[in-house]
């Protein structure tokens, strides 16, 4: 990931890549090595002693995420911190504090909102394409791989939890973005193959003060992957298959908008929008937003708050 989000550097061009830091030195020096006056580190607090460094962007697994976040903001850089910027909502909301007290930006990487097809049906439905939405229905994942029962994810003392706290929170935060903050929430987290000590399925129901609901699967065990995202409303419909050229293989970035006949049992009119994502364009756009944000002194979108009511509905889940 932190190669990842160099190259979306390079693709936003709004701000110059000054330092690296990895526990995996070599790694850093070598990525450092293809940018102009860019340093690499063995130890993040280097970094953040560097007075010529307004932000930060963290890639670190989820245990370490939010006090590296806490950190950065005490030291008065911005943070742009990887999902899900934490293991417990309590870890966030310190993060907000801090980032409120010094009035710095903090947001948390849902970069899933900035793939050309979250846009786009974004756009949609402010214009009421779809009408008013009824329901969303949602599912993610895909089937791991060889040995991935021994991977940090798996390991509930650094990843803080499985399925739902990785990729379910995606899902989460999408289903905010278009239906606001849930009243009824239920669900459940299962461990069904991998025998770890983290769920790897997760179903969730949540529903909001307008009674709109949205369903959630997201799967360890999806042997073939699968990102397809559906929200429905009184006129038609939109439907997200497919992540464009990113890891793991969910397919073309497509849009189809569905509307439906006035008779309701005619065949509804479809069209097709064909998102051809770069696998680092919603990073580069993710940091136009947060640079953005920085330089007209705003909450970024997603903030730390949108964050930190993701988890809030991971724990509630976890606690059932």
């Amino acid at each position: 990931m932190g190669s990842r989000w160099a190259s979306a550097l390079k693709m936003c061009g709004a701000a110059s890549l000054r330092a690296i830091a990895d526990q995996n030195f070599l790694g850093a020096k070598e990525l450092a090595s293809k940018f102009k006056n860019c340093e690499a580190f063995s130890e993040p607090r280097q970094l953040l002693k560097m007075k010529d460094i307004y932000a930060v962007v963290i890639a670190v697994p989820h245990k370490f995420l939010a006090p590296l976040s806490i950190e950065a903001l005490k030291a008065g850089k911005h943070v742009l911190c990887e999902k899900p910027a934490g293991v417990n909502s309590g870890e966030l909301a310190e993060a907000v504090k801090a980032a409120g007290k010094r009035h710095l930006s903090y947001m948390v990487g849902f970069n899933h909102r900035f793939h050309p097809s979250y846009l786009l049906a974004d756009k949609l439905i402010k214009a009421k394409k779809i009408g008013d939405i009824l329901f969303i229905r949602a599912r993610y994942g895909f089937g791991g791989r060889l040995g991935y029962e021994k991977e940090w994810r798996q390991n509930k003392n650094v990843s803080g939890g499985g399925e739902l706290l990785d990729q379910g929170v995606h899902m989460i935060d999408l289903c905010r973005m278009f239906l606001g903050n849930f009243r009824d929430i239920c669900g459940f987290a299962e461990n069904l193959y991998w025998n770890s000590s983290v769920d790897d399925n997760a179903f969730l129901i949540l529903k909001n003060k307008r009674n709109q609901t949205a369903s959630i699967h997201v799967s360890w065990t999806n042997w073939d992957p699968v990102h397809n995202f559906e929200i429905y409303g009184t006129l038609g419909y939109i439907r997200i298959e497919g992540l464009g050229n990113v890891p793991y293989g969910y397919g073309k970035e497509k849009l189809t908008l569905g509307l439906r006949s006035k008779n309701y049992f005619d065949a509804p009119k479809e069209k097709e929008f064909f998102c051809g994502a770069d696998k680092n364009q919603s990073l580069a756009k993710e940091l136009q937003e947060f640079i953005s944000a920085i330089r007209e002194k705003r909450t970024p979108r997603p903030s730390g708050e949108d964050g930190y009511q993701a988890l809030k509905i991971v724990e509630r889940i976890y606690k059932k």
